[in-house]
């Protein structure tokens, strides 16, 4: 899912994951998706909200990469999650679809809907506090090309 909502984002791809969680549900071709949607769109919004920078930078370096050259605005941000809390991932495609990928212990939940902009746009709200809530990498810095 988290591959066709890359492919398929038209002009906003927000993401917000534990590393340790991106790492494992992220092929290969999640940096080459973000590529094409830069590409496709000027005024294209890429943010990606993770619990530690660093480690984004060490387990996913092409992901990285690509970021650091995109043509358009790509933001990176860092929030440290509750400890106690599971490993959610929440994927925010334009506005009117979005996935979450729930991992506690051996459980994994996946839910998401591709076309329901009222239930997206709750999720997009969460990401924005959340975003706010967070602080600007130190490892990668808001890159502008």
């Amino acid at each position: 899912m988290l591959r066709e909502m890359s492919e398929n984002a038209g002009r906003i791809l927000w993401l917000h994951a534990p590393v340790t969680l991106l790492e494992e549900v992220a092929d290969d071709g999640l940096p080459g998706a973000l590529a094409r949607m830069a590409q496709r769109h000027r005024s294209t919004d890429i943010r990606l909200l993770v619990d530690d920078d660093l480690a984004l930078k060490d387990r996913l370096p092409e992901l990285v990469g690509t970021l650091k050259r995109l043509t358009t605005a790509a933001s990176v941000r860092v929030l440290e999650p509750d400890e106690n809390a599971p490993l959610v991932m929440t994927v925010i495609a334009d506005q009117s679809g979005w996935m979450q990928f729930t991992r506690s212990g051996s459980q994994r939940i996946l839910r998401g809907e591709t076309d329901h902009r009222g239930r997206t746009r709750r999720r997009a709200e969460e990401f924005e506090a959340s975003w706010e809530a967070g602080r600007d990498s130190d490892e990668l810095r808001r890159v502008h090309l």
